[in-house]
């Protein structure tokens, strides 16, 4: 008898003191910005926020609790895991803070850029939800990912994401240095609908063009908010470029691409006079920029080995299926890689 008044006091005591503790566990972090930030010991729901959705997929993308608004050819080449149970905007790439708070993540992952920190701090105090910031600058992915890993609990992807990196993507920043200033390629990156915008060196939306060694001939300011600045193409035949590279938010449609290359007065620029004009590959995401996330790193093996193939001479296809196996979790056949390889090169006049 004595026993079993003992065991349900124990039994009370522990009731008690479950009561008593906090609803969830939590533990102290510190963000890639330095910031020391109390999260839920298990993260179960994250939005990332714009140019951070690749890089949080690569690592959890059951966790990733929001995408862009894909097309079919895109989600061919995701895993399922990217787009089931995701919450999408409706227009535009953004979700508005009622969209977010209905999602109920755990955690916000937010890129690490000037104002950023103040920035987080008021996201977090609208969505009553920790925010996070995490560098997403070239040089600094290996510590990202491992970061991501600890922090969304999938330690081990994080560590095989960082050693990808170590072993694939920084030799080509290192071998990139060595490039003798007379030998670099001189690249126009045309934005817009009419090819007639850009970005200069130093934004985050060229960095890849500074990675892989190439001169950036956009000779303009950098926009405080990194927008896309306006140039002529007056400019254009003063900077000389000997190779293009086309973005465009309709790439499957080549607008871009057509506009530039049916327009005569596109015709005297270097570049388009020796046919040296390029097509970004777009799918699943830009392998360029928008978004310059960690979509750049399968870019930088693409635009180094088509800049300067004898100093990289890499074996486009087998990388291009191990990224994809490894970052966006989707087994791909070494046909599927030429083709999205071979998008580079639209065929004249052609709809993809």
């Amino acid at each position: 008898m004595n026993i079993c008044r003992h065991t349900l006091h124990a039994f009370g005591l522990g009731a008690i003191l479950l009561l008593a503790a906090p609803a969830w566990a939590e533990r102290l972090v510190t963000d890639m910005a330095g910031r020391q930030v109390r999260i839920p010991d298990e993260v179960r729901r994250v939005y990332a926020v714009g140019h951070c959705i690749p890089m949080v997929g690569a690592v959890a993308p059951d966790k990733l609790a929001n995408n862009y608004r894909l097309g079919e050819p895109a989600w061919r080449f995701l895993s399922p895991a990217f787009r089931e149970g995701k919450i999408m905007p409706g227009t535009g790439n953004r979700l508005s803070d009622e969209e977010v708070m209905r999602m109920a993540p755990d955690l916000v992952i937010m890129e690490a850029m000037p104002g950023a920190m103040e920035h987080a701090e008021r996201l977090a105090a609208r969505l009553n939800t920790p925010v996070l910031l995490v560098d997403l600058d070239m040089h600094r992915y290996k510590p990202a990912f491992a970061f991501l890993g600890e922090i969304l609990q999938r330690p081990h992807q994080g560590k095989a994401l960082a050693d990808f990196v170590a072993t694939r993507l920084e030799p080509i920043a290192e071998r990139a240095r060595s490039i003798p200033a007379d030998k670099r390629v001189r690249v126009y990156y045309a934005e817009g609908p009419d090819g007639l915008s850009t970005n200069p060196a130093g934004s985050s939306h060229t960095q890849l063009l500074d990675f892989v060694g190439a001169v950036n001939v956009a000779q303009i300011a950098n926009l405080p908010d990194e927008g896309m600045s306006s140039v002529s193409l007056e400019q254009l035949y003063l900077w000389r470029p000997d190779l293009i590279l086309v973005w465009t938010p309709a790439a499957d449609r080549l607008t871009t691409w057509k506009a530039i290359m049916e327009n005569p007065l596109w015709q005297p620029v270097n570049a388009v006079k020796q046919g040296r004009e390029l097509q970004i590959p777009w799918l699943p995401f830009s392998w360029l920029d928008r978004p310059p996330g960690s979509n750049r790193i399968l870019g930088a093996f693409w635009l180094a080995r088509t800049l300067y193939p004898e100093v990289f001479p890499f074996d486009l296809t087998s990388l291009t299926q191990e990224y994809f196996r490894l970052f966006y979790h989707r087994e791909i056949s070494a046909a599927d890689a030429q083709y999205l390889l071979d998008l580079a090169r639209p065929r004249a006049g052609a709809e993809q």
